[in-house]
């Protein structure tokens, strides 16, 4: 350690060692020993103050799983006396600069994400650490590190959502009489190539605060990232389609009473189909959360009207089977076999028996009202539900 710290020091010309030392040798013998177990200014008793900054180089959101993953450039900054030295040749501001794994000769913060999941050092070719140590004794450290961090999902709205995601930063052994946390100029920014495909970056916000423990009070810091989720693929994929399908149940109102199984049979298919469609999200897509969505609310909308377009489907069947009999007993013929063959003009002639042609009325009238209720009703439906999901 001693060779490798001499070599680094020499590289930069003939140091003068400034305020503490007396000798060259013993400020190799700060940096091999005491530098990296005691923190600056701990026989002082005033806490050292560790300066923060950010460079987010990409940032994904699955939008379906509690967790944020980042690719960041995590700077640190500080002051360390102990460290300032003079310069006999030109280079006299020229800063140290080491890498690697020779960050373990010095003192450095011991920061972790509260709330990780999984993390790294990224180590192609060497571990990526910088130091740079100024004249003054000023030192930089900086790292890129890839972290996964819990991000408890609100999906409620879904897919009209937007996510609030955090990671807090703290010391781990340095209580705040030890280690001050700040933010630094610029604290936290996003690289323009950064992006997350589900959803956009609305906010981002840092705040500084104290964490108690029963070990005592420590620094800690906040980034809050704010999503909000792109709706496009979702309505194209789920709700146009659920839409269509209501829409399409309507047709059965057009058709004459007379074709009920046709009737029922486009109902019942469609019914079908949207059955299968609204589970398609929570198949897909959702976690087994416990809470109704904004997207299970629409589709159980649309169920819904599909299955009342059914019931008006039976009601028609069955008032004109209903017709039907009390014509057969007014002396319509039937053909051999019971099948009736009824020509579209015999309804209504001036021949049909009073209640034949009630029934008419009542089918007609019934058809003519789902044609103006359902469209209206649904129009209302959906105006209500959206008007309640965007109102915050």
């Amino acid at each position: 350690m001693f060779f490798t710290c001499s070599l680094l020091f020499l590289s930069f010309g003939t140091l003068v060692p400034v305020e503490g030392t007396q000798t060259f040798d013993d400020v190799v013998n700060i940096f091999g020993d005491k530098l990296h177990i005691m923190r600056p200014g701990y026989q002082e008793d005033r806490p050292v103050t560790v300066k923060v900054n950010m460079i987010i180089n990409d940032i994904v959101m699955d939008g379906f799983k509690p967790v944020m993953t980042l690719d960041m450039f995590v700077r640190q900054t500080w002051q360390d006396d102990r460290l300032s030295f003079k310069n006999n040749d030109t280079m006299s501001t020229q800063p140290i600069t080491l890498s690697g794994e020779d960050k373990n000769l010095i003192w450095t913060p011991d920061l972790i994400f509260d709330n990780l999941v999984e993390g790294f050092v990224h180590d192609i070719f060497q571990d990526n650490n910088l130091i740079r140590i100024s004249t003054n004794g000023t030192v930089t450290l900086s790292q890129r590190v890839s972290i996964d961090v819990r991000c408890p999902l609100e999906l409620q709205r879904f897919p009209a959502d937007s996510q609030v995601c955090y990671f807090g930063i703290e010391s781990y052994s340095y209580r705040m009489n030890d280690v001050e946390l700040l933010w630094g100029d610029n604290p936290v920014k996003i690289s323009d190539d950064a992006e997350s495909w589900d959803f956009d970056i609305l906010t981002l916000k840092t705040s500084k605060s104290a964490k108690f423990y029963s070990s005592g009070i420590y620094s800690w810091m906040e980034v809050k990232v704010i999503f909000q989720r792109h709706m496009s693929i979702h309505v194209t994929r789920f709700q146009i389609p659920s839409i269509l399908l209501v829409i399409l149940s309507w047709t059965s109102f057009w058709l004459p009473g007379r074709v009920a199984h046709a009737r029922m049979l486009i109902c019942i298919l469609l019914l079908l189909g949207q059955m299968a469609l609204s589970s398609l999200p929570r198949t897909l897509l959702l976690p087994n959360v416990p809470y109704l969505t904004f997207m299970d609310i629409l589709m159980a909308i649309n169920t819904t009207f599909i299955f009342l377009a059914v019931l008006e489907t039976v009601a028609v069947a069955f008032l004109h089977r209903n017709q039907d009999q009390r014509s057969s007993d007014d002396g319509v013929a039937r053909p051999e076999g019971g099948a009736e063959t009824i020509p579209m003009t015999d309804f209504g002639k001036p021949g049909q028996s009073t209640s034949g042609r009630r029934l008419s009325g009542v089918l007609a009238k019934l058809d003519f009202i789902s044609r103006i209720a359902f469209p209206a009703l649904y129009l209302l439906a959906t105006i209500i539900i959206y008007s309640l999901v965007f109102r915050h």
